[in-house]
């Protein structure tokens, strides 16, 4: 009997740890490109965001909890003509220094995602000369990405100049004026970018895909235009969702006082994991041996 349970835990252990490998393998594949870098930092970014939003209500609540039983206590053993104010310094416990800690991991990784931003232009100028060597047929999708480019241009340049203000690189008044509405106006073009690509991505879908996804113009009387694959289509719909994610976070961030947004920390950490998840599956699948 004994011999049979070890050789049971043996296989169970055995199987744990090839499944281990491969996934550990698979990430590293992950993690070898660019774009697999940020779609992780991406999840992993508004995921934090999104617990801590969550951990930080529950703490609310115990904070609440702890101040009405004191207020209770104090008024059964006060004088009806007597008032008290108190002022209670939050009680550290374990859930609070969780708390703190997933916050800082959050900021961190925000933190390095612009960091790892900074050479965007690069990526820009790459993409707008794929643009001019190979433009889109149709001239709404042509003139749609020229004015992505645009924008995304003038997005990068302000960020990065706000970045770079803020790590006390771009130094003196008249940089500490600009930061502020720098981040502003560079959060303001990227709204304008995810517009565009609203905009463009439902031009895919009106031309039937024929021109961002290989789909070609049939032999039908009609002419009408179906999608080679169903693959095709199905990346439309996982571009459009991203997008969609990536839309209340964009106008989140458009406001001066972000604190007068519509959105909590909550629904900020919700919609940020959409396109983080959908990035990430991507790369997942494009990695897969």
């Amino acid at each position: 009997m004994a011999s049979k349970t070890n050789r049971s835990l043996l296989n169970v252990l055995t199987r744990a740890g090839r499944r281990s490998d491969a996934f550990l393998t698979h990430l590293n594949r992950v993690l070898a490109s660019s774009a697999g870098v940020e779609a992780v930092l991406c999840t992993l970014c508004y995921t934090l965001y999104f617990v801590y939003a969550r951990l930080l209500r529950l703490l609310e609540r115990r904070y609440e909890r702890v101040a009405l039983a004191l207020a209770s206590k104090a008024s059964s053993s006060m004088l009806p003509s007597e008032t008290v104010v108190a002022t209670l310094e939050p009680p550290k416990s374990y859930l609070s220094e969780t708390c703190g800690g997933i916050k800082a991991l959050a900021d961190l990784t925000d933190d390095f995602r612009f960091f790892t931003r900074l050479g965007g232009l690069v990526t820009i100028y790459s993409w707008a000369r794929d643009n001019y060597i190979k433009p889109p047929g149709d001239a709404i999708l042509k003139s749609l990405v020229w004015c992505q480019v645009l924008m995304s241009t003038i997005f990068q340049v302000l960020e990065n100049g706000a970045y770079l203000a803020s790590k006390g690189v771009l130094r003196g008044e008249k940089w500490e004026r600009r930061q502020p509405k720098w981040w502003v106006w560079s959060n303001r073009f990227w709204l304008m970018h995810v517009g565009l690509e609203a905009l463009r991505l439902l031009r895919v879908r009106q031309l039937r895909y024929n021109e961002d996804f290989g789909a070609k113009a049939t032999d039908t009387d009609d002419g009408r235009v179906t999608t080679q694959s169903v693959a095709l289509k199905k990346k439309w719909k996982a571009d459009f969702y991203a997008n969609a994610g990536w839309f209340p976070l964009t106008l989140q961030s458009s406001f001066e006082d972000q604190t007068h947004g519509p959105l909590s920390e909550t629904w900020i950490g919700l919609f940020g994991m959409i396109p983080g998840i959908v990035a990430l599956k991507d790369v997942w699948e494009q990695t897969r041996v």
